[in-house]
């Protein structure tokens, strides 16, 4: 739900956001952990940005640092820019166009994962092969005294603006910001708001003196004097702190139990969101027995959909879902070939275990082992990665259970995997683009290396292309796309998430931006 515009005389207070886990870094080339959307709003701009705002806007692409948000030319490979003139940092220092050529190279000289929105760039394959030496002057041509930013691409990329939103990857760095992650040093910013405190117990963000509000709809004036971001050692900690007043607001997992509690005795505090979401079980399609497109059938047809989205809190909270493509997004269509008696409307209605079983006799690799990875402290429910291995010994499997650290697993480990039970993902920007080629191409950064269909490259590539050239095309070609990969069970999709979220009984002017999530610079304490 959200609000209008706040009257002038609901600013100042303090708003204290609760979190369990301290941020390793609150460097802007690195932080891009479930809050960083919210966190890094607060001090950085981009050219570009979703309006912060509830419903149906907050999906609008607006100019923050820019202008205006320019149509491609030269055949789509060429975007020009310019500058909103007066923009200072929080540290006095004039905004200038070669300043984003910096923070892009800078992206590729630290190793950050955002460089990889940027591959497409005239030269960013070099910056690839020889980072601490990265130029991108072919890539991105600034002029600071007309404050022009032209990004010349090697190929036409239609959602190369979407690419300048997501964290702060895009944001503009000023001389004098080294090339390492600065860790706990906060990095000058442009937003309303800038970082003064970094310690053991939390994050502390004060007003930018040098801040100007000179778009409302893309960065408007917060309402909190002060933002904090306090670490507790656990998430009831949290919670605790919340009802006795002395946080006001948590992003952190809640459970379907802590939800149930919160629903009878806080009912005005509990936001249920809808969010760009999908869970899943990823699936190695080289390793036995799930190189056996029919294994990986049978594991979609068997598990029960329903008991999963119980797990995380009911109907309310989760839909099951047996697509890889997210409700909301281009090209979705509903589509579910693997339940009991499907239906044109391809919605998920129950298991059909007797023709599970039937394809694993088919495939004749009932008896062998399986190795069902899960984390110990990930978004999916801890009774998920035993019910999967429950339902692959009912189909004759041997199967061992193994819960670990999220953070423990490392890549090499991982590529080993045969199914991982922790799949949970949001895009980075509201289109398919944003991670289906990730997950599911044959270079995909996200994939494993679990899968490689060359045609499907393609039907990829043409799918992005399309939404330049004809939209109605691009969206039957991307939802051509989920339909193969759902078909191949490439993975295991199993809900789709809304996103529940608990406050104080003085948090006010609650909103939940769709690609953002909570705005935290506009809520209101009292």
């Amino acid at each position: 739900m959200g609000v209008s515009a706040t009257p002038l005389n609901d600013k100042g207070g303090t708003l204290v956001l609760a979190t369990a886990a301290p941020f390793g870094t609150i460097d802007p080339a690195f932080h891009n952990s479930v809050p960083g959307f919210p966190f890094m709003r607060l001090a950085y701009d981009t050219l570009a940005t979703f309006e912060p705002v509830a419903g149906p806007s907050g999906l609008r692409l607006v100019p923050d640092l820019a202008i205006q948000i320019p149509l491609p030319t030269d055949g789509g490979r060429t975007y020009s820019f310019r500058l909103r003139p007066g923009i200072r940092y929080s540290d006095g220092q004039l905004l200038t166009a070669s300043d984003f050529r910096r923070g892009v190279e800078r992206l590729f000289r630290v190793g950050s994962p955002g460089a990889g929105y940027y591959s497409g760039l005239v030269g960013a394959q070099g910056c690839v092969a020889h980072p601490a030496h990265c130029n991108l002057s072919q890539g991105v041509v600034t002029d600071d005294a007309t404050g022009s930013v032209v990004f010349q691409l090697t190929a036409p990329d239609p959602e190369f603006v979407y690419k300048l939103t997501p964290y702060a990857y895009g944001a503009p760095v000023p001389p004098g910001v080294p090339d390492h992650d600065i860790g706990t040093h906060p990095v000058p910013g442009t937003g309303p708001y800038e970082i003064t405190s970094v310690t053991t117990r939390g994050v502390v963000f004060e007003r930018n003196p040098y801040f100007r509000e000179w778009s409302h709809t893309a960065q408007p004036q917060g309402n909190p004097d002060v933002i904090i971001w306090r670490y507790y050692r656990s998430q009831p900690q949290e919670v605790t702190a919340i009802e006795q007043g002395k946080a006001d607001w948590t992003f952190d997992y809640i459970t379907p139990a802590q939800v149930r509690f919160l629903q009878v005795n806080y009912p005005m505090q509990l936001h249920n969101d809808p969010t760009f979401s999908v869970d899943f079980i990823p699936i190695n399609t080289h390793s036995p027995p799930f190189n056996n497109v029919l294994v990986r059938r049978a594991l979609n047809y068997a598990i029960d959909r329903s008991k999963i989205a119980q797990w995380y809190g009911g109907a309310s909270v989760a839909t099951p879902t047996c697509q890889p493509l997210i409700p909301g997004l281009l090209g979705y269509e509903r589509y579910c070939p693997y339940t009991l008696s499907p239906q044109p409307d391809g919605a998920w209605s129950a298991p059909n275990l007797a023709l599970a079983k039937r394809l694993v006799a088919q495939s004749g690799t009932k008896g062998e082992l399986v190795n069902v990875v899960g984390a110990t402290d990930g978004e999916v429910p801890l009774q998920v990665p035993a019910y999967i291995a429950q339902v692959l010994r009912s189909l004759g499997y041997r199967t061992r259970l193994y819960m670990v650290p999220f953070e423990s697993i490392t890549e090499t480990e991982r590529r080993r995997f045969q199914l991982e039970v922790d799949g949970d993902w949001g895009p980075d920007y509201p289109d398919p683009s944003s991670y289906i080629p990730q997950f599911f191409a044959c270079n995909g950064g996200n994939g494993n290396g679990w899968y490689c269909n060359p045609g499907l490259d393609q039907e990829m590539t043409k799918a992005a292309l399309f939404e330049v050239q004809d939209p109605s095309q691009a969206s039957a070609t991307w939802a051509e796309v989920d339909h193969q990969i759902t078909d191949q069970a490439v993975w295991v999709p199993m809900v789709n998430r809304r996103w529940v979220e608990f406050t104080s009984k003085r948090l006010e002017n609650y909103q939940f931006n769709p690609v953002w999530g909570f705005v935290p610079d506009q809520a209101v304490v009292h």
